[in-house]
This record gives C-alpha cells, structure tokens and sequence, in this order.
C-alpha cells in the first residue's frame, strides 16, 4: 500500500512555478528598456530578411496646371531598408542545492537577472544601431582628438542638431524632438542653461504624457537619459571621455523580429534533475530607417573621466 495517496508535487504545482517565472520576467523587462518606446517601424515575420519600403516624396506642384491640359502624373520612386534580425540570448543554469539552500532565491533572482538582462540587452542594440549614423556632429565642429573636457554640451551644440533635423523636415514626436544622452552630458545641459531655458517634467502642462526616462524639455528636445549612450576616450590625446548623444525625430529607429522575445525554462535534462536552465532568446535586429531623422553629437563633460 502506497505511503499516502494524492500527494502534491513539482509535477502537479508546475504551471504555478512557470507563471511565477513569466511574471518576474516580464517585470524585470519593463525596467530598464528606454529605446523601445522610439521604434516607430516595427514587424515580426518569420524570415530570413524583412524588408521595410520606403517611397520618396513627390516634387513640389508649383506650376499653374493648364485649364485645357489633363494633369502630368508623377511616378512613385521607392527604396528598401533591409534588416536581417540575428540571434541573441543568455541563460543561468542553477542546481537544485543551490535553490535549496537559498530558501528558493536562485531561481527567482536568476528569472530577475535574465529578465533584465534581456532589457538592456534590446536598449543597448538600439544605441549601437543608432550608432551607425552618417550624420555626425563634434561639438564645436573640432576634430575628435582635439576635444577638451570644457567642450561640454551647450545651447548652442543643441540649436545646431535642432537646425539639422529642422531644415531637413524631420517630423517631430509628439511636438518635439528627441535627445537621448549620457547623465553626464544632462548635467552639463542643467547647469548651463537658464531660468527659462529649461523645463523639468515636473511643470509640463500634461505630465501624464512624459517619456519613459524623459528628464526634461531644453532647446526643442525632450531630453531622455540613458546611460546606455556609448563614451569612450577620445582618439588622439586620449584623456578626454566622449560621449555620443542622439538627436532624432520620427523615422529613425526601426525593428525587424523574427523570432519574438521571450523566457527560456528548459531542463532538466541530467540523469538526477538537478540542473535547470533559465534564459531569453530574440532574433531581431534594429536599424536607422531614415538617415536624415537621426544625428549623432560627440561631446565632452565636465564630470568624466577627463584624465
């Protein structure tokens, strides 16, 4: 005769722990993605290339037409942006003794760490897409080399990047522009500018329709921090930090996905079952969609490491 009939085990409690994983997933997800929201062009198909059509602009109609003449018609001309999506991914592999000795914490923290590691993983892929532009400004117009640590960003840096996207009839976002920029590149920005200059989400008149990360409007940009910005030493002297800014407006950013994120619980597959693995897998790929939407800005700040 069995011990006691109808006991309750990992078996029969696993879609309880399969849903404690999504949830600790997904909220570990929406912490720290800050570039996702700027995706303005986005498919999931299951392919090898995706291909995003893009049709130019027709010319400006400024003769008068013909009162007896039908109208000339004016052909479409299309390009394509192509994204080919790769594959990327993490995985924590933990032991049943861990997880016992932990009282249950190593799983839940690696479900925690996968997740945000997915997170920042996806913002960072944006920044390095964004990182390809063509249309790139060094402040004051130097060379990288010959950057100094008080060529911080300034109104003036601003107002040129504003010029850009303006004459190029970039449209805006909501009203405004967008720059997404290192916390140190903000601090510089803060500190320069004047009383009505600028303005913290704080004393927006619809406070309810902040960015995430936005800190504030200065120069006709909403101003997005993220420290995800690539900085390094500059080239030359090599002992000033530069730090690039992006400064876009719709159009720019796009994603092509052919295999959506998403938690990866497999295992166990050893002989005792002691070993399960958590990870996330994406095949997607980020890319500028119109070059003229997005213009990098190199800068210095007077808060790097300038030495």
């Amino acid at each position: 005769m069995p011990f006691t009939l109808n006991l309750s085990g990992t078996a029969q409690v696993d879609d309880s722990l399969i849903t404690a994983y999504d949830q600790a997933f997904l909220v570990a997800y929406g912490q720290d993605n800050v570039m996702e929201q700027f995706v303005q062009y986005r498919q999931e198909i299951g392919a090898k290339a995706i291909e995003l059509p893009r049709f130019t602009r027709l010319a400006l109609a400024t003769t008068p037409l013909d009162e007896l003449e039908d109208v000339t018609s004016s052909s479409l001309s299309d390009s394509k942006v192509v994204l080919t999506p790769q594959e990327y991914g993490n995985v924590v592999t933990t032991t049943k003794l861990a997880n016992l000795q932990t009282g249950g914490k190593a799983d839940l923290a690696a479900a925690q760490l996968v997740g945000l590691n997915w997170s920042q993983t996806m913002d960072k892929l944006a920044i390095l897409a964004l990182d390809q532009s063509t249309n790139v400004r060094v402040v004051g117009g130097k060379a990288e080399g010959s950057v100094a640590g008080t060529d911080v960003a300034d109104r003036s840096f601003m107002n040129f990047m504003y010029n850009k996207l303006a004459r190029a009839n970039v449209p805006m976002i909501d009203g405004l522009y967008v720059a997404v920029l290192h916390d140190d590149v903000i601090h510089d920005l803060r500190e320069g500018a004047g009383a009505a200059s600028w303005t913290d989400v704080s004393k927006y008149a619809t406070p309810e329709s902040v960015l995430r990360n936005e800190v504030g409007t200065y120069a006709g940009f909403r101003i997005i921090r993220n420290n995800h910005a690539t900085f390094a030493d500059q080239a030359g002297a090599g002992t000033v930090d530069l730090y690039n800014g992006y400064f876009f407006g719709f159009n720019a950013l796009g994603k092509a996905t052919s295999s959506p994120g998403r938690l990866v619980a497999s295992g166990p597959f050893d002989k005792l079952g002691r070993f399960v693995n958590l990870g996330w897998h994406e095949a997607t790929q980020f890319k500028i969609i119109e070059q003229d939407a997005i213009w990098v800005g190199k800068c210095a700040s007077s808060v790097g490491a300038n030495a």
